[in-house]
């Protein structure tokens, strides 16, 4: 007997099969990746935003400092009226003192830097005062004497070419010391640069000033710390910057890099409103500031203004 072989049919996918199920895994591979890749993005993102926030800080601490001492003098909230400037004119933007700040809308920002840095335009300015360190105190002051002025002891380390705020009760005087031995300074007339114009330590009640010596009695010195903070051009974009007055000579820092803007405003005693620079009438008055500072943004990794922009208020200590 013969047998009848069946015949076999062929087993597994059909083309169509294999690829609709290659197209349906394409899809979910690309689903996959694409969530990777996002999630990838956003961690890059994040941590821009943090680093940002972290610089934003750092630059908000040191122009807080700053701004917190403003004003102090060692002796009293001295006014601009009662501070007597004997370096040699013309003043440099340091050497006015207008109650320790005075802010700068943009366009009018000071070189604060000299011409190498010149200011971002659109961006404000800001000039800071104060006395720094530890003061000394004032044992003996006689102008024209030999040496004129005798401190307890050199604690805040004050050096020849110096500029320094030296105050008692009733007035405040800056001036550049010309030599120091030991617990003696000197302030001799002309030497030094800026140097001294003359011994006129006192103001009369008409405004000439006159020679006249500092009191012993709560009398101290101490060096003028005078700093301006604007945001200046460099080869590599722009950045916030500090200049400082050190010795009689200014020190310029760049605090930070990748900067868009800075915009300060400030608040007067009895105001309710913050203000910009062209509006204050009368630096004494100004009491607190806000510093509003914006990161440049990375084409790379673009980021929202808003997320870039930071804002602080500080108050000023010293009113």
């Amino acid at each position: 007997m013969m047998w009848m072989q069946k015949p076999q049919h062929q087993q597994g996918f059909t083309l169509t099969e294999l690829m609709i199920a290659l197209v349906l895994g394409s899809f979910l591979v690309a689903g996959v990746v694409g969530v990777y890749v996002s999630n990838i993005h956003t961690g890059q993102v994040q941590q821009r935003l943090m680093s940002s926030q972290q610089a934003s800080q750092i630059g908000f601490q040191l122009l807080s400092r700053d701004a917190m001492h403003a004003g102090f003098s060692g002796c009293a909230n001295m006014i601009p009226q009662r501070v007597v400037n004997v370096l040699n004119p013309p003043l440099a933007w340091w050497a006015i003192w207008t109650a320790g700040i005075r802010g700068y809308e943009q366009g009018a920002v000071p070189q604060f830097a000299g011409a190498g840095i010149v200011p971002l335009a659109g961006a404000d300015g800001v000039q800071l005062m104060y006395g720094r360190g530890t003061s000394a105190s004032i044992v003996t002051h006689n102008v024209v004497g030999n040496p004129p002025m005798v401190i307890n002891q050199n604690v805040a380390g004050i050096v020849a070419n110096d500029i320094v705020l030296a105050c008692d009760s009733k007035m405040a005087v800056i001036f550049q010391v010309t030599a120091i031995a030991g617990n003696n300074i000197s302030h001799a007339v002309g030497a030094g640069s800026p140097g001294n114009a003359s011994l006129n330590f006192g103001f009369g009640a008409n405004g000439a000033n006159f020679s006249q010596s500092l009191s012993s009695d709560a009398g101290t010195v101490m060096p003028l710390e005078s700093v301006g903070w604007f945001v200046g051009t460099n080869s590599d974009g722009n950045s916030l910057y500090r200049v400082a007055l050190v010795a009689g000579q200014m020190r310029t820092e760049e605090i930070l890099p990748g900067v868009e803007n800075l915009q300060i405003q400030y608040l007067s005693r009895g105001a309710a409103n913050y203000v910009n620079a062209n509006a204050v009438a009368d630096w004494e008055q100004v009491v607190a500031l806000r510093a509003t500072l914006t990161l440049s943004n990375d084409t790379k990794m673009p980021v929202a203004a808003g997320l870039r922009t930071f804002t602080q208020v500080i108050n000023l200590r010293n009113r």
